[in-house]
């Protein structure tokens, strides 16, 4: 409260300080979503408001077609450009299996209806 209104919570209790209750309320309620209060509630995603969302789209996709341009006729393409990490999506690498071909195809035929899995 004190960055945004300038106020010390302490005045509440301060003899004619002019910070009542009904004051504090209303300053609570009217803070930010950047604020303290705001991160503790919301958490990390608190920050992440629509302008920074369109702003991070905006990046990523020139960032590709810069990459889709610079490779054009590239006979050893450079690596595909990574996007601005997003608040609450989790990025899962999807990798390779070190199992066997028919071990997965056993392992899959299990979980098809009708067959016990």
């Amino acid at each position: 409260m004190q960055r945004y209104y300038g106020t010390d919570l302490r005045d509440l209790f301060r003899p004619g300080s002019g910070l009542t209750w009904r004051r504090l309320r209303a300053l609570v309620t009217g803070l930010p979503a950047d604020s303290a209060l705001g991160r503790a509630i919301a958490g990390p995603d608190s920050v992440w408001t629509l302008e920074t969302q369109l702003l991070a789209a905006v990046h990523d996709r020139l960032s590709e077609g810069n990459w889709q341009r610079g490779n054009a006729g590239s006979k050893s393409p450079s690596r595909r450009p990574q996007p601005i990490p997003r608040p609450g999506v989790r990025t899962d690498r999807i990798g390779g299996t070190r199992r066997d071909v028919r071990e997965v195809a056993t392992y899959l035929a299990r979980l098809q209806p009708g067959n016990g899995g």
